[in-house]
């Protein structure tokens, strides 16, 4: 059986005319895109085995809504006349580029912006099409020496060390797929646009002359190594470095690639629901009065607290009658005996290890399908002043996940892998 591979890629640098909100590093910041570092791209790869044809993109952003991902990926099905679930929409989770999902307190979306984007990532997608050649496949995972830690236990462990390659060889190029989790948060509080590093991954790759994607894995826990020395205070040659680093452990793959004889493909999605914990009124208050003390010196996050109590009384009723976040999208995807995760979260890195017990050619790909938030372990929770468990989801859904979200998402993730 042979599979055809396609590669395209769009410039999607919002205008600095717009005036556009940067997004993360903190609340209510008003930081405006003042300079481009590094254009932002939609990079998709087209693969068709004669029987299915699926569509893998990832940008460089922070994350889309469930909605705005199903909207965009139902418009590509619709076009190449595929199921949804055949279509995956990643994000590297840069957090020097615009705001393109509502969250509280990290810049508000620029609706203009959004409409551009939405076009140019279905234009992606016809031109990884009209891009297709026959190819063969190779799989390579390479140990990366820690670029990351784990920002939690502030540690070198656990952190997931593999940096996991899809080499595509055609006769005109290679495609590479590269896949690792560490949060691209190098810069800090800039008002510069920049991929970040999975940027200068993708330009050392393709300063090779060849094609390069990349999604970001389970690193919902990972943060740069710059981040442990001074927090938020890298610059670009820590990105170029970083960059370097990980482009250079992928080529690799065209030494010590492993070639998939059988390279058919598939896929697979199930919808699932999370629950929450709902605290009673008399805890809310208290977890309010709480981080208002924490954040007394700090008015943006003092601000946050206040509009999510807010939030958090209004909409209590309802959340009481229903504790869930509905409609999760767990997808998978098989490249012969290579099987993909997308989970749409902040998945912790300990979720990948877990799940690459049982499946060692295993690629995870987190921001994917949409964004709901982080998904921590459960002992994250035992720590009432954890960020992920219990400040982040303030952002994103009011409430906190449940303390079994951990087994919830294995146990889904363990389902649709065994099924691929």
């Amino acid at each position: 059986m042979s599979l055809f591979v396609g590669y395209g890629e769009s410039v999607i640098t919002p205008s600095l005319s717009l005036n556009i909100d940067l997004t993360g590093y903190g609340f209510y910041l008003h930081r405006k895109g003042e300079n481009v570092l590094s254009d932002l791209k939609a990079r998709a790869i087209y693969l068709d085995d004669g029987k299915n044809k699926i569509v893998l993109l990832s940008c460089d952003l922070i994350g889309f809504s469930i909605d705005f991902a199903d909207s965009l990926r139902e418009e590509i099905a619709s076009i190449e006349g595929i199921e949804v679930k055949n279509v995956t929409i990643s994000c590297t989770h840069t957090h020097s580029g615009p705001a393109v999902q509502t969250l509280r307190g990290l810049g508000n979306v620029n609706k203009e912006y959004l409409n551009e984007l939405g076009e140019k990532i279905v234009s992606t997608v016809g031109y990884a099409k009209g891009d297709l050649r026959e190819a063969r496949v190779f799989y390579h995972s390479e140990i990366i020496e820690p670029i990351g830690f784990n920002r939690r236990l502030k540690d070198f462990k656990p952190i997931d060390p593999y940096l996991n390659i899809l080499l595509f060889e055609r006769n005109d190029k290679s495609i590479f797929l590269t896949n690792y989790p560490c949060h691209p948060v190098v810069l800090g509080r800039t008002k510069d646009i920049s991929a970040d590093w999975p940027g200068e991954l993708v330009q050392h790759i393709e300063n090779e002359g060849d094609s390069c994607i990349f999604f970001q894995g389970f690193c919902g826990d990972i943060d740069p190594v710059t981040n442990m020395n001074r927090w938020g205070a890298g610059t670009k040659r820590d990105i170029e470095l970083l960059g370097y680093i990980l482009a250079n452990r992928a080529l690799k793959a065209k030494v010590y690639g492993k070639e998939v004889k059988d390279a058919k493909i598939g896929s697979i999605e199930n919808r699932i629901k999370l629950p929450l914990q709902i605290p009673s009124k008399e805890e809310m208050e208290k977890d309010a009065r709480y981080w208002l003390e924490v954040y007394k010196y700090d008015d943006n996050a003092k601000r946050f607290i206040e509009e999510w109590l807010k939030e958090a009384e209004s909409s209590y009723k309802a959340f009481i009658e229903n504790p869930l976040i509905e409609n999760i999208p767990i997808q998978g995807i098989s490249i012969g005996d290579v099987k993909i995760i997308g989970i749409p979260g902040e998945v912790f890195c300990e979720h990948g290890l877990r799940l690459r017990e049982r499946y060692p050619m295993l690629l995870t790909f987190g921001y994917t399908n949409g964004l709901v938030g982080y998904i921590p372990v459960r002992d994250a929770y035992r720590n009432s002043k954890d960020y992920a468990s219990y400040i982040a989801p303030k952002i994103f859904n009011v409430f906190p996940f449940s303390q079994d979200i951990e087994d919830i998402i294995l146990e889904e993730a363990f389902r649709v892998l065994d099924k691929i």
